[in-house]
């Protein structure tokens, strides 16, 4: 009797642990995501609203959930671009959880008037990464330069999050940029992700696969910022041609990694 307790005790225990290895992600609008490891978690670009056409947002039940039930540790913000940041929804996010804490660069925090000891700001200036520390949770931010000639000013950054069991990235509104070596400047190979995020538009470079594994090196990648209008066949051309990518493209689709 006592040996198939403790037999079913370390099933059970083993059980746990292996379900513990992995991170849990749920989509919340265009580049927005939602992790945690059942003990922690972070909302990366999840407090936003309506932007147009193009793009997804959280219903008012989905900010509701969030407010109410997904209660993330760390709300980050890549940019301040309406498609991924609402100033009013975040500074209410504060208030509502008093020990949540918010990261983004000077374009962001500018705009959260109170909660300043739980305010970090990212400097932009270069590429260097930026520590906090969030619970068991590691984030590096930086600055990723943003996608586009035109918004050349936009204060874009990217976060390594590490769990501890799994290193995930997210790069927000950006491209390859060879042009200035921007992937080079980051040295984001040598970090060990695990997960790496990415707008869909990053896997459409001829040279995609090469320059992920050259660049990142990720276990797993998932493609988001899809546009809600975009070619059903174009997507489906794309999963096609990259079989062991995650697309999120619907709103609470969930992932296990």
């Amino acid at each position: 009797m006592l040996k198939r307790l403790f037999l079913l005790t370390l099933l059970f225990s083993s059980i746990f642990t292996f379900s513990q290895k992995k991170l849990s992600f749920t989509y919340i609008g265009n580049i927005g995501v939602y992790i945690t490891d059942g003990q922690s978690s972070v909302l990366i670009d999840g407090l936003h609203t309506e932007y147009g056409d193009d793009y997804l947002f959280p219903p008012s039940t989905l900010i509701d959930k969030i407010q109410t039930k997904l209660l993330p540790d760390g709300i980050l913000f890549t940019h301040y671009h309406g498609d991924h940041f609402s100033a009013l929804l975040s500074n209410e996010y504060l208030n509502t959880n008093k020990k949540a804490i918010l990261l983004g660069s000077n374009q962001i925090t500018k705009e959260i008037k109170h909660f300043k000891d739980r305010v970090f700001t990212i400097s932009t200036i270069n590429y260097d990464k930026q520590v906090v520390k969030l619970k068991n949770i590691e984030i590096k931010g930086l600055k990723i330069n943003h996608v586009g000639k035109r918004h050349i000013s936009v204060e874009n950054v990217g976060y390594l999050v590490d769990f501890g069991i799994k290193k995930v990235l997210h790069v927000g509104d950006t491209n390859w940029m060879e042009e200035i070596n921007l992937f080079s400047q980051l040295d984001l190979v040598n970090e060990h992700i695990d997960i790496a995020v990415l707008p869909y538009w990053m896997l459409l470079d001829n040279n995609a696969t090469m320059l992920i594994k050259k660049h990142i090196n990720p276990k797993h990648i998932i493609a988001t910022h899809i546009s809600p209008r975009i070619n059903k066949q174009e997507l489906q051309d794309m999963k096609v041609t990259y079989p062991d990518v995650y697309f999120l493209n619907t709103l609470e689709q969930q992932i296990q990694l």
